[in-house]
C-alpha cells in the first residue's frame, strides 16, 4: 500500500464513494440555495404588494425628484431660499403634469372612439385584402384575439396605480399626499441623502459615487428618450401628413409617451399607424408607413438614441428588454418605464464600487 504526499494511505477504492458524496452534497446545497432564492423572491413580492399603496408613490416621487433636482439646485444657487425653491419647482411640476394630462385626454381619450373606428376600418381592409389574395385569415384572427385578450391585462398594468395599487379613491388621495410629501424632501434635501446614508457605516465615497451614477442614469434616460422621440417622429409624421392618414396629432402623442417603453412602445405605435393607413389609403399607404417606421425605429433610432442617451443606458439590449418585461410584470406600466434606467444605474454602480475597492489594492501592489 502506497502513501500520498500528505502521509495518508492512497485508497483508490474509497475515493469514488467520497466523490459521489461530495457531488450529492454540492447538488443539495445548490438545490436548497435555489429554493431559498425563490422563497426570498416570493416574500419580497408579497411585501412589495402589501406596501405598494405607499411604495409606488414614493418611487414616482423619487424619480421626479431626481429629474427635477437640478432645477431646485439652480434656484438655490441664485440665492432663492431652499423651501421657496422647492415649492416653486413643485408648483411648476403640478402645472406641467396637468398640461400633459390635458394633452393626453384631448389627444387620446377624447378621440379614442375615432381611433377605434379607424383601427376597425383598417382591420376590415386587411382581412379583405388577405381574402382577395387567397390567403388564410385565421392567423390574423388569432393575432387579433391574442391582442384582445391581452389588452385588459395591459390596461390593468397601465391603470394599476389607480386600481390595484391605490385601492380606490381614498388610497389615491393618500398616495398622492405621500408622493408630494416625499417629493418635497427629495427636492429640498436630496443632495444630503448620500451623507446621511454614509452615517450607517458605509464608505462615503462609494455612497456618493453610487448616488451620482444613479441620478445621471435616470436623468439621462428620460431626457435622452424624449429627445430621441422628438427627433425620430418627423420620419413617419411627414409621410402621414402627405398621405392624409387620419389622426396625426394623437398618433404623435401616443408615439412620444410609448417611446419610454424600450423596443415595445414604438413598434406598438407603428402597428397602429400601419393599420390606420391601410384602412384610409390602402396597401400603398400602409407599405409606405411600414417602411418609414422600420427606418425610424431601426438604424436611425439607434444612432439618435446612442447620441441622446450617451452613457446613461449603456447596457446590453437583451438586458434592456428583460428589465422592461420584468418591470412590467412586477409593477405594470410604471415598472416597464423604470426597469431599464434602474438596471443601468445598478450595473454602473456595481462596476464603480468594484473599481473603487480595487484601486487601493492596485496602489499597494
Amino acid at each position: 500500500m502506497t502513501e500520498t504526499d500528505s502521509g495518508r494511505p492512497d485508497d483508490p477504492a474509497g475515493a469514488a464513494p467520497r466523490r459521489m458524496v461530495d457531488a450529492i452534497r454540492s447538488v443539495g446545497v445548490v438545490s436548497w440555495s435555489i429554493v431559498g432564492v425563490i422563497i426570498v423572491v416570493i416574500v419580497a413580492a408579497l411585501a412589495v404588494s402589501a406596501v405598494s399603496g405607499i411604495l409606488i408613490p414614493l418611487v414616482i416621487a423619487t424619480i421626479l425628484g431626481i429629474v427635477l433636482e437640478p432645477v431646485a439646485a439652480a434656484l438655490r444657487r441664485r440665492r432663492v431660499p431652499p423651501v421657496l425653491a422647492t415649492l416653486i419647482v413643485m408648483l411648476g411640476t403640478v402645472v406641467a403634469v396637468g398640461a400633459m394630462s390635458a394633452l393626453v385626454i384631448v389627444g387620446i381619450v377624447d378621440q379614442w372612439s375615432q381611433i377605434y373606428d379607424q383601427l376597425m376600418v383598417g382591420w376590415s381592409a386587411l382581412l379583405e385584402w388577405l381574402r382577395d389574395h387567397d390567403l388564410d385569415t385565421q392567423l390574423a384572427e388569432h393575432a387579433r384575439t391574442a391582442v384582445t385578450d391581452y389588452a385588459p391585462q395591459l390596461g390593468q398594468g397601465l391603470l394599476g396605480v389607480v386600481t390595484s395599487t391605490f385601492y380606490g379613491l381614498l388610497s389615491l388621495i393618500l398616495g398622492t399626499f405621500f408622493a408630494l410629501f416625499f417629493l418635497f424632501f427629495v427636492l429640498r434635501d436630496g443632495y444630503r441623502f448620500p451623507a446621511w446614508v454614509a452615517k450607517a457605516g458605509l464608505d462615503p465615497i462609494e455612497v456618493s459615487t453610487v448616488a451620482d451614477l444613479s441620478r445621471k442614469s435616470v436623468r439621462g434616460y428620460f431626457s435622452g428618450t424624449a429627445k430621441t422621440a422628438v427627433i425620430t417622429a418627423p420620419i413617419f409624421m411627414i409621410p402621414m401628413l402627405i398621405l392624409g392618414v387620419p389622426l396625426p396629432i394623437p398618433i404623435f402623442i401616443l408615439y412620444f409617451f410609448l417611446s419610454f417603453l424600450p423596443y415595445i412602445g414604438a413598434w406598438v405605435t407603428g402597428a397602429v399607424v400601419v393599420l390606420i393607413a391601410f384602412g384610409s389609403g390602402g396597401t400603398t399607404a400602409a407599405l409606405i408607413m411600414a417602411v418609414t417606421f422600420v427606418v425610424s425605429n431601426g438604424s436611425i433610432q439607434s444612432a439618435v438614441s446612442s447620441w441622446a442617451l450617451g452613457s446613461s443606458l449603456k447596457i446590453h439590449p437583451v438586458l434592456v428588454l428583460l428589465s422592461t418585461i420584468i418591470g412590467g410584470t412586477v409593477a405594470g406600466m410604471i415598472g416597464m418605464v423604470l426597469g431599464p434606467p434602474v438596471v443601468a444605474a445598478v450595473v454602473k454602480s456595481v462596476a464603480a464600487v468594484r473599481d473603487l475597492r480595487g484601486a487601493p489594492q492596485m496602489q499597494s501592489g
